[in-house]
C-alpha cells in the first residue's frame, strides 16, 4: 500500500495534469489549435529537428500528431519484426529497404529483387565484384521505395530525367552536372499532362524547374523546394530586376527560342495574307526550346535544342512514329560540352544502334543507350544477340535490360 506522502503527491500531481488542462473543449474534429489539445491529452508539443537526435524524427500517430515519434532505422542485414506486440515500431528498415520474412514474423532487412530498379542495382553490383562489369553499364539510382530515382545517368555521356517506372520524361544534361539534377520539374509535367492540363510551370532543359517564371505580364522568383513565390513579383518589363534573374539563361526576353518561333508561325496564321505554309509549326518542349524531333518537308528530323538539324539524321513521316531521336541527342549533348570522344552510335533515324562498341569490347543496349548483358570482345561480336549485319533494320535487336 502507498504510504500517506506518495497519496500526496499523487494528488497534487493530478491536480496539476488537471490544471494544464483547464477546461478546455474541442469545437471541431479538426487539429485547428494543436497544442492546446496535445496538452489535453497530456502529450509533448515538440516538433524541433534535433528532439530524435540520430535517430529518424515522424510525427507522433497519436490525434492531431502530437510531438515526433523517434524510430531508428536499421541498415541491410539487421534482424527486424515483421510483427510487434506494441502500438508503435522502435525500429524500422532504413530507405531502400524492406523487412523480407520466412516465417511472417522476424526477418531481415533487405533490399527487394522483386522490383526492378533494386534488380538492376543487385547485378551491377554483382558484376563488380565479380570485375564484369561492361563499359556501357550503369548503376541506377532508385529512391527510398525501391522505385527509379527521377534521375538516371548513364556513364560518361548524359543524364536524363524518368519516371517511378524508368521511362523517360523530359530532361537530359551532360553527366558532367549530375549533382545539380533533379528533375523535379519534369515529374511535375507528367502528372500534370496526366490531369489533362496543358499549362504550368517552365522547366529547365535539365528537367529542374526554372526559378524564374512569368505569367500574365508577371515575373517572379520561384522557390522549388517550397513551391512558393520567394521574390516578386514584378511586371514583366522588369524581369530583370528579380533576383532570381540570370543573363545567362533568361536572355532579354522570357520567351526562349521554340516559343519564338511558334510566335512568328501563328502569326502567318491569323494574316489577312492568305499563305501556304512551309515549314510544320515548331514543337516545344517545356523549356521553351525546341523537341528532339521536328517536322519538315515530308520527313522527321532529329534537332538541337535550337531547331537546327542534328548530323544527318531523319527519317520519312509515315515510318516516323515512336521515334525518339535519343541517341542524336546525347551524340549532341556530349559534343556540345567536351565529352564527344565516346558517342554513341546511332542509326540513321536518331534511335540507337543495338549494338554498341568501345574500346576493344562490344555489347548490346537498351533504347537508353544503356548496356544489356555481358560485354564480349570485338572479335566475338557475333555471339551477341543483337548482333546483325543489319541492325539498324530491326527494331527487336535493341534489349530490354
Amino acid at each position: 500500500m502507498a504510504r500517506a506522502p506518495d497519496l500526496l503527491r499523487l494528488l497534487a500531481l493530478a491536480l496539476v495534469v488537471v490544471a494544464c488542462r483547464g477546461d478546455y473543449e474541442a469545437n471541431s474534429i479538426l487539429c485547428d489549435d494543436i497544442e492546446a489539445i496535445c496538452i489535453y491529452d497530456d502529450l509533448p508539443y515538440e516538433t524541433n529537428d534535433t528532439v530524435c537526435g540520430d535517430k529518424q524524427q515522424f510525427l507522433n500517430p497519436t490525434r492531431c500528431n502530437c510531438g515526433s515519434m523517434c524510430i531508428k532505422y536499421l541498415e541491410e542485414g539487421e534482424e527486424c519484426f515483421m510483427k510487434s506486440l506494441i502500438s508503435f515500431p522502435h525500429t524500422l528498415c532504413g530507405p531502400s529497404l524492406e523487412c523480407i520474412s520466412e516465417d511472417g514474423f522476424t526477418g531481415l532487412c533487405m533490399r527487394n529483387p522483386e522490383k526492378k530498379c533494386i534488380n538492376e542495382t543487385l547485378r551491377y553490383e554483382a558484376a563488380q565484384e565479380e570485375g564484369t562489369l561492361g563499359p556501357g553499364e550503369y548503376k541506377p539510382n532508385c529512391d527510398e521505395y525501391g522505385r527509379y530515382a527521377g534521375r538516371q545517368c548513364s556513364p560518361g555521356s548524359t543524364c536524363y530525367c524518368v519516371n517511378a517506372n524508368g521511362e523517360r520524361l523530359f530532361g537530359e544534361a551532360p553527366v558532367t552536372e549530375k549533382d545539380t539534377i533533379d528533375c523535379a520539374c519534369a515529374s511535375y509535367w507528367e502528372d500534370t499532362e496526366s490531369r489533362g492540363l496543358n499549362m504550368g510551370l517552365r522547366c529547365l532543359p535539365n528537367g529542374n524547374f526554372d526559378t524564374l517564371q512569368c505569367a500574365d505580364k508577371m515575373c517572379y522568383c520561384f522557390d522549388p523546394e517550397t513551391g512558393t513565390i520567394s521574390f516578386g513579383p514584378f511586371p514583366d518589363f522588369m524581369m530583370t530586376d528579380l533576383e532570381c534573374y540570370d543573363e545567362a539563361i533568361h536572355g532579354s526576353t522570357y520567351k526562349r527560342p521554340c516559343e519564338l518561333a511558334v510566335d512568328e508561325w501563328e502569326s502567318y496564321e491569323s494574316s489577312d495574307v492568305v499563305t501556304i505554309q512551309e515549314h510544320a509549326r515548331p514543337l516545344c518542349t517545356h523549356d521553351g526550346y525546341f523537341a528532339a524531333i521536328q517536322y519538315e518537308g515530308g520527313y522527321a528530323y532529329c534537332s538541337d535544342f535550337l531547331g537546327k538539324q542534328i548530323e544527318d539524321f531523319q527519317q520519312a513521316i509515315h515510318l516516323s512514329d515512336g521515334l525518339t531521336c535519343n541517341c542524336a541527342r546525347r551524340r549532341y549533348i556530349m559534343e556540345e560540352n567536351g565529352l564527344g570522344s565516346n558517342k554513341p552510335k546511332c542509326c540513321p533515324n536518331g534511335e540507337y544502334k543495338p549494338l554498341q562498341t568501345r574500346g576493344l569490347l562490344a555489347y548490346c543496349v537498351d533504347k537508353n543507350g544503356n548496356q544489356c548483358g555481358p560485354a564480349v570482345v570485338a572479335t566475338d561480336i557475333t555471339s551477341l544477340p543483337c548482333y546483325s549485319q543489319n541492325p539498324c533494320e530491326d527494331s527487336s535487336l535493341i534489349m530490354e535490360c
